[in-house]
């Protein structure tokens, strides 16, 4: 990160990406804590599958649009961008067309274990509206992002998020039916697609068509297609396989716990996709320095995603059990669980983008087929030890991803192996004393000295781990490029 202006802008935009998807991120958990005491589980369970499906489809369509403009040297060129466009109008209306013929189809699958499961043959087809909308989406989005300009997209980002959780959160006081969620939906992704439009002043985007350029984004978006269809599946397949085993009140605890637990996943992926993969790929020519950066840079990603995994194993079940209504006092003990899944996450996605942004994204693909078989072990660790069983299988995938992918680095793969085993060494001792300390308190004080522990536990790790990167990212190593 040698050129001031990338390592200038890459600082900004770290700074812009953790402070504003913190604050997205405690929005969301905010959201979901009003909601919770507006709405019955059942309703977080009937739309996580309205979600599954939703999100399947629009990850089984990705054609790397996003990911082809940041990487592609031609990313900026109008004839690129408006090819892109038109192509992603295109997808958006397909999307809806497919959600509504499968509507039915997979409320009927639901309904057998769950008959309240056939109000997803209606709710589909609305909430699939957003694909429309999205795909009207600017390509500004994205050329902000390859030029490493974070602030207008956090900002904007942010208040699409405030306008959509007041409209859901007003509904539901109304209405408390999954109406609210789906009408936030909405209102959220036109808001983003409006301001879309007005990020950069004189920035206008045409319906076009370029021959060369749609082969420049199909040759690199075939894989990102294949990839994100894995991608879907080995994200999303606990959720389809649980549809079947739990009732929608217990998928709605589990959606829950799922949501909270992902904050140190969302992070450190967040900092991988939006900050990271456009760095690499300005070295992408120099391998050998590709990687001193890459490695460098995981240091630090790995050391918040390790902070945000273990505060959320201290804080879990304080959280809930004094914040939340007592139906969904159960989240926390599953949102402990779930942070050992999120923590093997975190160390593939912190590492996935280099092959991708030396365009092989065909790596990216068969890691992802590798994360899916992780379904299978859990399907044994369900029927073994309920549900902890069936996330700590889960977790099997995404390790076994990581050492897969690390075939397909330049160099130094030894190094990489050996980064991630002393990170996961480190979380799990500190994640053990921690938790069994605040357990020990809990069982032999008083509840408040047991939140008090809890408190100053993650007070202190935070404080610890804040200013171990602070001296990493803005210390001497990066201040003189080291």
């Amino acid at each position: 990160m040698s050129d001031p202006s990338v390592k200038a802008r890459a600082l900004s935009g770290s700074a812009w990406t953790i402070g504003g998807y913190g604050l997205s991120q405690g929005l969301r958990l905010f959201s979901h804590l009003i909601l919770a005491w507006l709405l019955a589980p059942e309703i977080f369970g009937l739309m996580a599958l309205v979600m599954v499906l939703m999100n399947g489809l629009q990850l089984f369509a990705d054609f790397g649009i996003g990911p082809s403009i940041i990487q592609n040297k031609r990313g900026l060129d109008p004839a690129f961008l408006n090819t892109a466009w038109t192509i992603e109008i295109i997808r958006g209306f397909v999307l809806w067309i497919i959600t509504c013929l499968l509507a039915v189809p997979f409320a009927w699958w639901y309904a057998q274990n769950d008959p309240a499961a056939w109000q997803i043959s209606y709710l589909l087809p609305v909430a699939a509206l957003v694909s429309v909308i999205s795909g009207f989406n600017s390509p500004a989005l994205h050329t902000l992002n390859k030029e490493l300009r974070f602030a207008r997209l956090t900002l904007i980002e942010l208040g699409v998020q405030l306008i959509s959780l007041v409209v859901m959160v007003g509904w539901a006081m109304v209405h408390p039916t999954p109406w609210a969620m789906i009408a936030g939906g909405l209102t959220g992704a036109t808001c983003k697609m409006i301001s879309s439009h007005l990020l950069i002043p004189g920035y206008r985007v045409h319906l076009g068509w370029c021959r060369q350029c749609f082969h420049e984004l199909f040759k690199f978006g075939k894989w990102i297609l294949l990839s994100t269809a894995f991608t879907f599946l080995a994200s999303n397949l606990d959720k389809l396989v649980l549809g079947n085993l739990l009732t929608l009140a217990e998928l709605g605890l589990y959606s829950i716990a799922l949501v909270f637990a992902q904050v140190a996943l969302q992070v450190a992926s967040r900092l991988g996709s939006v900050v990271m993969f456009p760095v690499y790929s300005k070295f992408q020519d120099d391998k050998d320095r590709l990687m001193v950066v890459a490695l460098r840079a995981r240091k630090v990603v790995l050391l918040v995603g390790m902070a945000a995994c273990v505060s959320i194993a201290v804080g879990a079940p304080l959280f809930f059990e004094t914040l939340w209504d007592a139906r969904y006092h159960g989240i926390g003990v599953i949102a402990q669980w779930l942070t050992i899944y999120i923590w093997m996450q975190i160390l593939l996605f912190t590492m996935d983008r280099i092959p991708l942004a030396l365009g092989n994204s065909r790596a990216l693909f068969f890691s992802n087929v590798v994360r899916t078989c992780g379904v299978m072990p859990a399907m044994g660790g369900y029927w073994l030890a309920g549900l902890p069983g069936f996330i700590v299988g889960l977790a099997l995938g995404p390790m076994a991803a990581h050492l897969f992918l690390v075939k397909y680095l330049p160099c130094q793969q030894s190094e990489m192996v050996r980064q991630g085993i002393r990170f996961t060494a480190i979380a799990g001792l500190v994640g053990m004393l921690a938790v069994g300390f605040t357990v020990w308190v809990r069982m032999m004080f008083s509840p408040t000295h047991w939140a008090v522990s809890v408190i100053l536990s993650v007070g202190i790790l935070l404080l610890v781990t804040s200013t171990i990167a602070y001296r990493r990212v803005w210390g001497e190593e990066l201040r003189h490029g080291k």
